[in-house]
């Protein structure tokens, strides 16, 4: 586990088991598919609950999403009609996604950039300190070339955690870009590649 300069554990976090991957998990890159559906369009809601998601300081929110139980459905059911390219019209339903995600409660997602560009470390070593409320466990942990990625679970899965953080270039300026997401209530992730597949094989 990423450890500070003074080399105390991240808090409210137990070691739980550690995969140690050749690629990147499976359930972020899913879970990443339902994100890039919902931020097709605006949300509008009332006194939405603000995300439970550390800003790394000095770094700019360039992507922000957050979906309660009331406009998680509704919202990607309006977007579908977007995603249906490249002779996948027929691919998914309305009802595909719903039974993927009818016990979701509420899904987060921030990407932001930090312009200093510190190590790579250092910003992975603060996601993993600043974890959202209650007891987590990491159940996954990867270095790559393309970055650092850790998942965390509550419970049985009923929430997830996790962030990626990589070197990107912007403006021909090296920056540190972070892509992190929580969730509460289960995903259905059978039915979730199921519907990739329909959209990606199609």
């Amino acid at each position: 586990m990423i450890e500070d300069a003074s080399g105390e554990k991240p808090p409210e976090a137990s070691s739980g088991p550690h995969l140690i991957l050749s690629e990147e998990p499976m359930r972020f890159w899913i879970g990443s598919i339902v994100l890039a559906l919902a931020v097709c369009g605006p949300v509008f809601a009332q006194q939405k609950p603000e995300l439970d998601i550390a800003v790394y300081p000095g770094g700019e929110a360039t992507m922000e999403i957050n979906l309660t139980e009331e406009d998680l459905i509704p919202t990607l059911q309006a977007m579908l009609p977007l995603i249906k390219i490249g002779g996948a019209e027929d691919a998914i339903s309305d009802e595909d996604i719903a039974a993927a995600l009818r016990d979701v409660k509420r899904i987060e997602f921030l990407q932001l950039d930090i312009a200093k560009n510190p190590a790579g470390d250092a910003v992975a070593d603060f996601y993993a300190r600043k974890l959202p409320a209650g007891r987590w466990n990491r159940v996954f942990w990867l270095r790559s070339p393309s970055g650092i990625m850790a998942l965390y679970v509550q419970g049985g899965g009923e929430k997830l955690y996790g962030f990626r953080v990589t070197q990107e270039k912007t403006d021909d300026r090296s920056i540190k870009r972070v892509q992190a997401f929580k969730t509460e209530g289960k995903i259905d992730y059978a039915k979730l590649i199921a519907i990739a597949a329909k959209v990606f094989l199609k």
